[in-house]
């Protein structure tokens, strides 16, 4: 069975390894406009084995379709692939393409799923493979699989295990179409959540807004490598990296920092107070435990106004 892998960074990197692992005949590799030809690049990967590959500022154009139609693929895989995908290039596939989505579906559409589940505090996350429409995320269902959130697991445990399961799991659906044993699960209900992508500006943090869970999911579903959520103290952006639930409640005035002890700073939210483990100035990377102390405040919308009233 002749495949054509459609992918980008780790996710890509990692299932295209797997493929060619166990022994699939991938004849051309389509890279990402951004890939970088880093450590983790597909074009890369696919030009040690001697596996042809391609470029496209646009996957859907004319010369892309030339180029595919040469293939006589009977599959196409997208793995972490970040172009949407067209009905030119989907009716070049004998029989289908297959797309990795990282969320149960219909419930979660969209972009940076696994960031949306722990903002929005969800216990579990599905990944699902799904075989591409015209829609977007609305296919039919081939396999999926569900995980387990632990309270501080952060988006880099997700993707730990996204990268892990991703691979055997795209190995088990391959078996089942090239032995034709795959069983298609249309997608059940209306759609229950579409979520956007979201930009470095979203992760704003102020104190009085937000409850201690809140601050926390946002935190961890922000953590580096991604912008991270933020902060003000004293007017110099604070980029919050890490956070943790104080065992027992403790509560104060907002924004207000209790206690300052080798675990962090105990910063009031909304609703209790919440552990800070490790934070950093935006422009001088400085570690904020060195310079924030007991009783400081940390920014919120009620410490803006009384600054603009008190002119």
């Amino acid at each position: 069975m002749k495949i054509v892998f459609f992918g980008k960074r780790k996710r890509g990197y990692y299932c295209l390894t797997e493929l060619l692992r166990t022994g699939s005949q991938v004849s051309l590799v389509v890279g990402h406009v951004d890939d970088d030809r880093g450590e983790y690049s597909v074009l890369t990967l696919a030009e040690r084995h001697n596996i042809d590959t391609i470029n496209p500022q646009n996957p859907n154009d004319k010369k892309t379709e030339s180029i595919l139609r040469l293939q006589e693929a009977d599959l196409f895989i997208l793995g972490g692939y970040g172009n949407i995908i067209k009905q030119n290039i989907l009716d070049l596939a004998k029989i289908m393409t297959i797309n990795l989505h990282a969320s149960r579906l219909p419930d979660v559409r969209g972009s940076s799923p696994l960031n949306w589940v722990l903002i929005n505090g969800h216990s579990s996350f599905t990944l699902s493979v799904i075989q591409v429409d015209s829609g977007v995320d609305t296919g039919p269902i081939i396999l999926d699989r569900s995980f387990d959130i632990k309270i501080n697991d952060t988006i880099v445990d997700l993707h730990k295990i996204t990268n892990q399961a991703f691979p055997e799991m795209l190995t088990e659906v391959v078996y089942q179409i090239r032995d034709n044993t795959y069983k298609l699960r249309e997608q059940k209900g209306n759609i229950r959540g579409y979520y956007p992508l979201r930009f470095p500006e979203d992760g704003l943090v102020l104190f009085d807004q937000l409850t201690a869970e809140q601050i926390h999911n946002r935190i961890r579903a922000l953590t580096e490598p991604y912008p991270c959520a933020f902060t003000y103290f004293n007017g110099e952006k604070v980029k919050l990296v890490a956070s943790e639930h104080h065992e027992i409640p403790f509560y104060g005035e907002v924004g207000r920092v209790y206690m300052k002890t080798k675990r962090g700073l105990l910063v009031c939210c909304k609703d209790k107070c919440l552990w800070i483990k490790h934070g950093v100035f935006s422009n001088s990377g400085k570690n904020i435990w060195q310079d924030i102390n007991r009783y400081d405040k940390l920014a919120t919308v009620g410490g803006a106004a009384l600054r603009i009233l008190e002119g």
